[in-house]
């Protein structure tokens, strides 16, 4: 049988240190795509910093939500909410790690290029301006219990695809000197990618958050 004595007492908090969890996200994303517009490798020091403590957060914060599974032995929806917030805190967790991913591709293209190819900065900035918006709908979502706004997730999802498509097309037709040769190419590729990986797991978790509140599966990456 569930047991409800201190179950949203304990939520609240969860929803409290997740929030501060996507705050440390947004700000870790913002320091390294600065970064790669600016080609400063100085960067990478402060985001490994957030890197590590963002996996002392995660092991915290899965520790409290195993907690109340077994004090709290929650069913159904209570369940369904308890599960996605397990995998929400591995999701921004993955997201920093890609931070910090690119931060460390900052400092070797610091090193080997002097600037970068105008239509793929402004590409990934599009990426990052998007990502940007779906971490606040779902950091929205998880800490205040919000409906999944489903239409602007699927929107801000095809726009990141569009950016990602142009970034790809231009890597496929640019000379690697203009990146600081093979080795800038190859960062600028990881970059790319992971601006659009990142997006991807937030659309993911929108999904997940979705089925917690409704027990519906629904499709936002197609």
């Amino acid at each position: 049988m569930p047991i409800r004595t201190g179950l949203d007492e304990r939520i609240d908090k969860v929803r409290a240190d997740l929030s501060e969890y996507f705050d440390e996200a947004k700000m870790a994303y913002s320091e390294a795509i600065k970064a790669f517009t600016k080609l400063d490798s100085q960067v990478y020091k402060e985001v490994k910093q957030i890197r590590q403590h963002a996996r002392e957060v995660n092991w915290d914060l899965t520790n409290d939500l195993l907690l109340i599974l077994a004090l709290n032995q929650p069913l159904m929806k209570d369940l369904r909410i308890v599960a996605t917030y397990l995998r929400s805190v591995d999701t921004v967790e993955r997201v920093i790690r890609h931070a910090r991913d690119i931060a460390r591709s900052d400092r070797s293209l610091d090193e080997n290029a002097e600037e970068l190819p105008e239509v793929i900065v402004n590409s990934v900035l599009e990426m990052h301006k998007h990502l940007n918006g779906l971490l606040d709908t779902m950091s929205g979502c998880l800490t205040k219990g919000e409906e999944l706004p489903i239409e602007n997730v699927k929107s801000t999802w095809a726009m990141v695809r569009e950016e990602h498509g142009k970034a790809v097309e231009a890597l496929s037709s640019l000379k690697s000197n203009t990146m600081g040769g093979k080795v800038g190419r190859l960062e600028v590729v990881n970059i790319v990618s992971r601006v659009e990986r990142s997006a991807y797991n937030l659309v993911r978790l929108g999904g997940l958050w979705h089925h917690a509140l409704n027990n519906e599966n629904i499709i936002l990456d197609d």
